[in-house]
């Protein structure tokens, strides 16, 4: 998966990995490339049983330093998937170095999962959520609910 690195280019440089789920539609793809302004990768499209594999092998190329991924792509994510960012955050940071696995603009489905796990407090995690914005479509905030005066 990985090409040598072109001149003054810092890191590893990533071929996008296309990899459609089996009996899946073409628009099931995940690609992963390397960020333009910082040490790290982009995932965009879905990640799966199908997928897990070329997430892992694209985390474990980016060696054992501090690095960033990019989730703002993301449609998609399982458990396995959501496990897979968890523990790579966990052994960079493993034996004091410091290191930390940023997620730069979860979306809000990647952020709810990983607060309902509890795995957004995971040694080595740093979450940059995206500011604030609109509900996703399906998840407008319901008005509160007022209790009926007794009669």
């Amino acid at each position: 998966m990985n090409t040598p690195d072109a001149p003054g280019t810092p890191g590893p440089v990533f071929v996008p990995v296309l990899a459609p789920a089996p009996g899946a539609a073409a628009d099931r793809l995940l690609r992963i490339t390397p960020l333009a302004d910082r040490v790290g990768l982009r995932i965009e499209g879905e990640i799966d049983y199908a997928t897990l594999p070329a997430l892992r092998r694209a985390l474990a190329a980016m060696g054992g330093g501090s690095f960033i991924v990019d989730l703002s792509g993301l449609a998609f994510i399982d458990v396995g998937g959501l496990r897979a960012l968890v523990t790579t955050a966990a052994a960079l940071h493993d034996g004091g170095s410091g290191h930390v696995l940023t997620l730069r603009s979860a979306p809000w489905h990647v952020q709810r999962l990983l607060n309902l796990t509890g795995w957004h407090k995971a040694p080595g995690l740093h979450l940059h959520a995206p500011p604030p914005g609109p509900d996703p479509p399906g998840r407008a905030q319901k008005p509160p609910h007022r209790r009926m005066a007794p009669k």
